[in-house]
């Protein structure tokens, strides 16, 4: 918590009040996480959401260009029949793929902490020429991402009065909650689709800044007017975050993405048709999600697809877990199949354990570190020259 309210050396008040909003928001969000488990049905339990991982040498371009997805299975795609209207009357799924017809994937590379998305839509009516100072009456796509599965309201703090809340509310109630907790655990993308004015996203919460570079970064791919009918395409990327402050990213955390777990997430999608919002279709079934993150989708982090990698490559990473004792960790991560390893620490000393511990015996840089591993496909080495070092 300290590394969170106690920014310099001493608090001002204003900052130890920020702490107290801050401590108060974290229980009042899980209380309301708490009975939200007993109720919500939309946790994504019926269905696992996934998300690619992109090899470290076919990283997507931002360019508004869906060529760098095409390696994507169909079982990673996210389409109308996914998706929900609970607001307007459309219900589920979108049968009419004439009015609105959406593509969506996800995807992420071990080592980042970001979110790729693909956006394909068709629309009959594209509605990006009327200007609302809410960042309405446009086509959005809306996203919602809580990296650390935080749950809860994310939005309003449910310690404030709801009516204190109020659009365009100047009370002190609304001030603190707006840059004290709007936002700050878990991330709402208000995304024009196309822009406007040249903005491309309305960040609901006081930390605009993860809309920018190099926080999220993001190209369209479209030619029709407003009022046209046609295909848009929008590629980005963004940065989650558990906590993201009004300060800006020095004093925020990053959600760190790790294989294996999962995240917060859900879209939804507003279409404007000219006049008032014809559908507000969305994937967690319940449009609370854009406010409250006890609503979004289980979404994990896959490892990369079998077909993708390589049938055996050596791969390994190590740790000095104790400096004085010249105790060092070695981590296999090779690819593929793997049934013997063979580790050579450059000092004499051998070992075929998998993730072995080797204690070195003198100070300096071990210039030379080498695995060799052999499976079915063949073999491999990977060699660290001048990494491991002991003082």
């Amino acid at each position: 918590m300290s590394s969170i309210c106690f920014f310099d050396r001493w608090p001002t008040m204003t900052k130890l009040k920020t702490c107290l909003f801050t401590i108060l928001a974290v229980f009042c969000t899980s209380l309301v996480k708490s009975q939200n488990d007993i109720v919500n049905d939309t946790s994504g339990n019926e269905k696992v959401f996934k998300i690619f991982q992109f090899p470290k040498n076919q990283i997507p371009r931002i360019d508004g260009k869906s060529d760098d997805w095409e390696m994507i299975p169909s079982s990673y795609v996210y389409g109308n029949e996914m998706l929900k209207d609970t607001e307007d009357g459309f219900g589920s799924p979108i049968d009419d793929t004439s009015d609105l017809d959406v593509s969506i994937r996800v995807g992420w590379v071990k080592g980042l902490n970001r979110l790729y998305f693909l956006y394909e839509a068709t629309d009959d009516f594209w509605d990006f020429g009327r200007f609302s100072n809410k960042g309405y009456l446009n086509d959005i796509f809306e996203i919602v991402v809580d990296g650390d599965l935080s749950g809860g309201p994310f939005i309003f703090n449910p310690i404030y009065n709801k009516d204190d809340l109020k659009w365009d509310s100047k009370t002190n109630s609304y001030l603190e909650n707006h840059f004290t907790f709007s936002g700050v655990h878990a991330q709402n993308y208000h995304i024009y689709t196309p822009p406007v004015n040249n903005a491309w996203v309305l960040i609901w919460g006081n930390q605009h800044w993860i809309g920018d570079f190099p926080q999220s970064n993001y190209a369209y791919d479209y030619n029709f007017d407003h009022g046209d009918g046609g295909k848009l395409v929008l590629e980005f990327w963004v940065t989650p975050y558990d906590y993201a402050p009004f300060e800006g990213p020095q004093k925020a955390i990053e959600s760190e993405l790790i294989q294996g777990n999962s995240l917060g997430l859900s879209w939804s999608i507003l279409d404007f048709d000219g006049g008032e919002r014809e559908g507000h279709f969305n994937l967690s079934h319940d449009t609370r999600m854009v406010k409250d993150a006890s609503y979004l989708r289980k979404f994990k982090l896959m490892p990369i697809e079998s077909e993708l990698m390589d049938l055996i490559k050596a791969e390994w990473s190590f740790e000095v877990i104790d400096m004085e004792k010249k105790r060092v960790s070695f981590r296999d991560e090779s690819q593929g199949e793997i049934l013997k390893w063979e580790w050579d620490f450059g000092d004499g000393n051998y070992s075929n354990k998998q993730h072995p511990v080797h204690q070195f015996t003198e100070k300096g840089v071990h210039k030379v570190v080498t695995l060799k591993v052999e499976g079915p496909a063949g073999k491999s080495k990977r060699t660290r020259y001048w990494e491991v070092m002991i003082r």
